[in-house]
């Protein structure tokens, strides 16, 4: 894929994980919408927090890769996509229990997203980033990043999606 297909990938997925936030009133944002579930506010938590380290990371260590700048990418389709498989989140990037208050949530994830595609554009998408390698898989690429960012907010757009019946 081009660098421009990874942004351009990137772009839509914060579309439609803001559009799938922005469905939910700030009540139903707070709202548990079945049981053993996080509510809305807490699925947009999650992917802040997993998100808001990303632009210090490309701000980071890098070099050049010796390998395919996008080998992992299919891995993190792979996993991020399977929506029959149920992850627990690791403690670090786990939502509090606190009410989010719907349009700074979504501010917030967006002015993140907005960074890290001004500081991609200032760089080599096919340089590794060496501050934080990824769980189970290592040093990833700039390109994978980008990857592992799309992927993660589909998955939790699709987790929104399926919450909207059970809180209209």
């Amino acid at each position: 894929m081009t660098t421009q297909s990874y942004i351009s990938d990137f772009n839509q997925s914060t579309t439609e994980l803001l559009d799938a936030l922005g469905h939910f009133s700030q009540e139903q944002l707070n709202r548990v919408p079945f049981a053993g579930s996080w509510t809305p506010g807490q699925v947009g938590q999650h992917l802040l927090i997993s998100e808001s380290g990303v632009p210090e990371l490309l701000r980071g260590n890098t070099r050049p890769t010796d390998r395919d700048p996008e080998a992992l990418a299919p891995a993190l389709r792979s996993i991020f996509l399977d929506f029959t498989t149920k992850f627990e989140a690791m403690e670090a990037i786990r939502p509090d229990d606190l009410p989010k208050d719907r349009e700074q949530l979504m501010q917030s994830l967006k002015s993140n997203r907005d960074v890290i595609l001004q500081l991609v554009a200032g760089t080599s998408p096919d340089l590794l980033l060496l501050d934080f390698p990824f769980p189970q898989l290592g040093e990833l690429t700039i390109r994978e990043w980008l990857t592992f960012l799309t992927v993660h907010s589909r998955r939790h757009t699709h987790q929104l999606k399926k919450m909207v019946p059970f809180l209209d």
